[in-house]
């Protein structure tokens, strides 16, 4: 026969008595923020990671710290030396942790105390403004999950409007159908109104080519080419195919010596054109006056007329390099080559700001997820490291010998950004302008092993050093 089970859907039997469980309750400055039961047999943790069973940011807590440890499936109380409280064992026998620490059932593991707790146990533990109180209860029944009755939950069905479906599967048809018309019947229209629109818009460029025949003007076969006369102008001519032997003519009426006869004498008119001097001793193509030189003597004529004497240099005299009348060069620039650096035109030099260098000097994580310690360092140092330079420099601004390290401490949340970020062992003026910063701070999400968005803690360490 089956063994009836619980009508509050609880996976103990109706008539075995219930186990009893740790319910936690957590206070901040005397407020109750958090209470929990603890249904399943696990370790409790608690910290600053969002890991923890009780997330709690308070100051000198830890990341993450086991309170409530298993051993052979009983719970064991795990305190901190600078926790205070007290822990009674059910039978009225109650002892502080102080006198727990002194050798009354605590066990010393270094940077914590255990003792084994029974199942009437409870305690107060307190730390600064948090509060932790802990009893062990009899498991209440699971409640059943909240629900609405059949037949106001209706069916999936029920959730669709009639009329907005039709409407909806209509529309979807229709385009469809016009899109597959639109793939198979693809229509050309001749002149359509895209081209007319272009054509009207745009003109259609043409080309004019007209060709010419140029005029063969025959000459005497004999004479030279020195005793030839030369016709004032002469077309361009193709050249002619060269005939297999010199003797030959291809024309008929021309010669291959009397060809290259001509065409040097073209060759030298063209170069007295344009270099030589007409009846007035100028040309249309006279270029003696781009002659270096070619007009000096002209200019020197000019300065005599007007009464003045011509020397060459700064002064009458003197050589071309003596010292003369103010010319262009002779005054003095700003001096660039000062001890300093670049001086000002008055004379004024320029204050030399103290820089800094900023080394690693250490980097750690607390939690395994996919951004390590070696992703966040390479994003500081190639996105954020200007402006932790950037508050080294002010600072050196006051004390030009300043150095030491300081240690960056943040946590990377599941969307990428930085909370808890917060830089000390430095001065403050600096320690504030980085923590200022790290508020803006982006790295890469940090994934666990599953594959899921999760938490990431580092603490970096800085070794700020003056040049």
């Amino acid at each position: 026969m089956a063994t009836p089970r619980s009508p509050q859907g609880g996976g103990t039997s109706a008539g075995a008595p219930r186990q009893r469980i740790l319910r936690i309750g957590v206070l901040l400055g005397g407020k109750i923020v958090e209470e929990r039961l603890i249904r399943e047999r696990t370790p409790v943790t608690i910290g600053q990671s969002m890991k923890n069973t009780f997330s709690i940011p308070v100051e000198g807590l830890p990341l993450e710290f086991t309170l409530f440890a298993i051993d052979e499936n009983k719970y064991s109380l795990r305190f901190l030396a600078k926790m205070d409280g007290r822990l009674s064992d059910g039978t009225g026998q109650v002892n502080t942790l102080d006198a727990l620490k002194s050798g009354r059932g605590a066990t010393n593991n270094g940077e914590y105390f255990q003792v084994p707790l029974g199942d009437a146990a409870r305690g107060k533990l307190s730390l600064g403004d948090l509060t932790i109180l802990f009893q062990f209860v009899t498991e209440p029944p699971r409640q059943p999950k909240p629900m609405l009755p059949a037949s106001v939950r209706g069916t999936f069905a029920d959730r669709f409007d009639p009329r907005l479906s039709v409407i909806l599967g209509s529309s979807v048809v229709f385009h469809f159908a016009i899109v597959i018309a639109a793939l198979f019947w693809d229509i050309e229209v001749p002149n359509g109104m895209a081209e007319r629109a272009y054509n009207l818009t745009f003109k259609p460029e043409t080309y004019q080519v007209d060709v010419v025949q140029p005029e063969v003007t025959k000459s005497p076969d004999q004479g030279s080419a020195a005793g030839s006369a030369a016709p004032e102008k002469k077309p361009e001519k193709k050249p002619a195919t060269v005939p297999s032997k010199p003797s030959e003519k291809p024309d008929g009426g021309r010669s291959d010596k009397d060809t290259v006869a001509m065409q040097e004498e073209e060759a030298a008119k063209f170069a007295d054109l344009l270099t030589g001097e007409g009846e007035k001793g100028t040309s249309e193509g006279d270029m003696s006056k781009r002659r270096p030189g070619a007009d000096l003597g002209q200019q020197i004529d000019g300065v005599k007329e007007g009464g003045k004497q011509v020397a060459i240099g700064g002064g009458a005299g003197r050589g071309s390099r003596g010292d003369g009348d103010p010319r262009v060069g002779t005054g003095t620039g700003p001096k660039i080559d000062g001890p300093t650096g670049p001086e000002s035109a008055g004379g004024g030099k320029t204050e030399k700001v103290p820089t800094g260098r900023i080394n690693v000097s250490d980097k750690q994580t607390f939690d395994e997820s996919t951004l390590t310690p070696d992703v966040v360092l390479s994003k500081i140092q190639s996105a954020y490291m200007a402006g932790l330079k950037r508050c080294y420099k002010e600072y050196l601004k006051k004390d030009a010998t300043a150095r030491g390290k300081v240690t960056l401490s943040l946590t990377v949340n599941e969307t990428g950004r930085t909370t808890s970020g917060k830089a000390k062992g430095f001065a403050g003026d600096v320690d504030d302008c980085i923590s200022g910063l790290m508020g803006s701070w982006r790295f890469p999400i940090p994934k666990d092993k599953d594959g899921e968005a999760t938490e990431a803690s580092f603490a970096i360490t800085l070794q700020l050093v003056p040049d």
